[in-house]
C-alpha cells in the first residue's frame, strides 16, 4: 500500500490526527499528507500511541491545490451526497472503492474537515467521491473512523486477490490532464455553452476516475479526441 496516502484537509483536533495515524498502522499505511493542519502536539501524539512516526513524517501543504499536483488520482469522500443531477457530489459507496487496489500510480484518499468536511471547490477536483453508508439520522463519522473503514476496504479486496493480484500502470496526472483538455476542446466544437461544457468535462473525469484509467488507455483516448476535433473543424471550413 505505498502508494496510497491518507489526507486530511484542514483537521481541527490534534487528537484526531494522532488517531488517524494509530488507524493508519493498524491497516499497513504509512503516507499521512496533511492540507494547513493545526500544530501537532501532545494531543497528536498521545492519540498516535505506536504510530508517532507517521505523524512525525506527514508531509504538510499549505493549500489543497498544491497538494493535489502531487497525485494521479485523488479520491475525495463525504457523507453530504446527492442525487443523480449533483455532478459534484454524486458518489459511489466504500465497498466499491476495493478496485483501485490494482492501480500503480500516486493515490490519495482525501479526508475533510471534523466540522463541514470537503467543500464543493474541492470535490470537484476530486477524481472519485466516495461515500461511506451511515444511518440517515446521523451520518457524519468521527474522522479516524471514516478512515478506518476506506483502509479497511482496500486491505479486504487485497487479502481477496491475493496472490493473483496484479497492479495496472495508473495514468499519471498530466496524462490525465492532457486527455480531460483534449476531451473538452472536443465538446467545444459542438458550441454547448459554458455550464454544459463544465458538466460534460467533469462527468467525463468522474467516470474515467473510476475507470482507473491506464496510460496507455490514456494516450489512445487522447489522441482520438485530437483527431476526432480535427476532422470536424476541417469538415466545418469546408462546407463554409
Amino acid at each position: 500500500m505505498e502508494n496510497f496516502s491518507v489526507i486530511l484537509v484542514e483537521p481541527i483536533y490534534g487528537g484526531n490526527i494522532g488517531s488517524v495515524a494509530r488507524v493508519m498502522m493498524n491497516f499497513g499505511f504509512k503516507n499521512l499528507v496533511m492540507v494547513n493542519p493545526p500544530l501537532t502536539g501532545i494531543d497528536a501524539m498521545k492519540f498516535a500511541v505506536h504510530a508517532k512516526e507517521i505523524v512525525q513524517n506527514a508531509k504538510i501543504f499549505k493549500s489543497f491545490d498544491e497538494m493535489a499536483e502531487n497525485f494521479d488520482l485523488l479520491i475525495g469522500t463525504s457523507a453530504e451526497i446527492a442525487g443523480g443531477k449533483n455532478f459534484i457530489r454524486t458518489p459511489i459507496s466504500s465497498a466499491k472503492i476495493g478496485n483501485v487496489v490494482n492501480a500503480d500510480g500516486n493515490i490519495g484518499l482525501v479526508f475533510g474537515r471534523e466540522d463541514f468536511g470537503l467543500s464543493d471547490k474541492e470535490i470537484e477536483k476530486c477524481d472519485i467521491l466516495v461515500t461511506i453508508p451511515t444511518d440517515k439520522t446521523y451520518k457524519s463519522l468521527n474522522l479516524s473512523h471514516s478512515v478506518a473503514v476506506i483502509l479497511y476496504e482496500l486491505v479486504r479486496e487485497k487479502n481477496l486477490r491475493g496472490a493473483n493480484l496484479k497492479k495496472m500502470k495508473l495514468a499519471n496526472k498530466t496524462e490525465r490532464d492532457v486527455m480531460l483538455e483534449k476531451f473538452t476542446e472536443l465538446v467545444s466544437v459542438f458550441e454547448l455553452g459554458d455550464f454544459r461544457t463544465r458538466l460534460i468535462r467533469k462527468t467525463f473525469r468522474i467516470v474515467t476516475g473510476r475507470s482507473f484509467v491506464s496510460g496507455r488507455e490514456c494516450n489512445t483516448l487522447t489522441g482520438v479526441f485530437r483527431r476526432a476535433r480535427e476532422l470536424i473543424e476541417k469538415q466545418k471550413k469546408e462546407n463554409i
